[in-house]
């Protein structure tokens, strides 16, 4: 069976977590990585909408309150028609006007004289209109951005397959989006370590061969079956072994989005506490009165034990 290293090294550390994470991530943290204006651009295309929404206004409040406290350091006298009296009446009349300015909205009610609060308005003019144009740019940059939300079945399960006497690895895969895939391949490969002969640990990768590896259209669910032949890592050991040698299984999936029209990944991996033996799915999919097939996302894992 080929072996491949996937670029994460041939190094086996005791206490090492797994290599890619549930939701697909890769476990690997870096130190001194770059922070510059792409890097930020990236970061705030890449994060969730929960955590985008929040950033987006508290910099809009932040940068309004910024100038806020410019004007009213330079003197709220400076602002015709502000309305005057406590300190905080002065700081709001400042807070409205700094809202008015960056948003280029101009209601007229409050107007600046004299050169310093003028020029003050005129960058803080020019912010808000980069700052919005930033933000459509981001708005624009989330939405374009292709991701696929595959659901896993959360285990993956040693099932009789084919001929009575032999079995197969696999796991089920959906769309969680009413999207159209197509040409949709995957690819698993096992890692295990193991003691080379310094005595030091060292990490193997096993390519397993798959019954089906691209499927021409993904409109349901899509059953991933490694048949367990001879050559396969999990004939050649059994799982109480495998799991001692650390095993666990990449999965790496790679589709064509018809809605982008682009090509979209997505990545799992299951550690040796996740591998069932002597089991096999629930079925999930049902043709209803009118004919058409249903399929239940949530219930894709359920298995029962042989």
């Amino acid at each position: 069976m080929a072996k491949k290293d996937l670029g994460l090294g041939d190094d086996f550390q005791e206490n090492e977590k797994r290599l890619f994470n549930k939701d697909g991530s890769f476990n690997v943290r870096k130190i001194g990585l770059l922070t510059g204006v792409r890097d930020i651009y990236v970061y705030l295309t890449e994060i969730s909408w929960s955590r985008f929404i929040p950033i987006l206004f508290l910099s809009y409040f932040a940068l309004n309150l910024i100038f806020a406290l410019i004007y009213y350091f330079v003197g709220v006298e400076n602002l015709s028609g502000a309305r005057t009296g406590s300190e905080l009446q002065n700081f709001m009349s400042c807070l409205y006007f700094s809202s008015q300015t960056f948003t280029t909205v101009g209601y007229g009610t409050i107007s600046p004289t004299g050169v310093p609060v003028n020029l003050i308005a005129s960058i803080e003019a020019m912010v808000g209109l980069l700052s919005f144009s930033l933000a459509t740019g981001l708005l624009f940059g989330r939405f374009a951005r292709p991701n696929l939300k595959m659901k896993f079945s959360e285990n993956i399960l040693i099932s009789p397959y084919g001929k009575s006497t032999e079995k197969g690895l696999m796991f089920r895969i959906t769309n969680r989006r009413d999207t159209t895939l197509l040409e949709t391949s995957a690819q698993l490969i096992a890692t295990t370590s193991y003691q080379d002969k310094n005595g030091k640990m060292k990490r193997d990768f096993a390519r397993l061969n798959l019954e089906i590896s691209e499927i021409k259209m993904f409109p349901s669910l899509w059953t991933v079956v490694h048949p367990i032949d001879e050559e396969s890592i999990f004939a050649k050991h059994s799982l109480e072994e495998l799991i001692k040698r650390n095993i666990e299984v990449l999965v790496m999936i790679k589709s064509h989005d018809e809605s982008y029209g682009r090509a979209v990944y997505a990545r799992t991996s299951y550690k040796g506490n996740e591998i069932i033996g002597d089991a096999k799915f629930k079925t999930s999919s049902l043709l209803n009165a009118e004919g058409e097939l249903t399929l239940d996302i949530d219930t894709i894992g359920e298995y029962l034990e042989l």
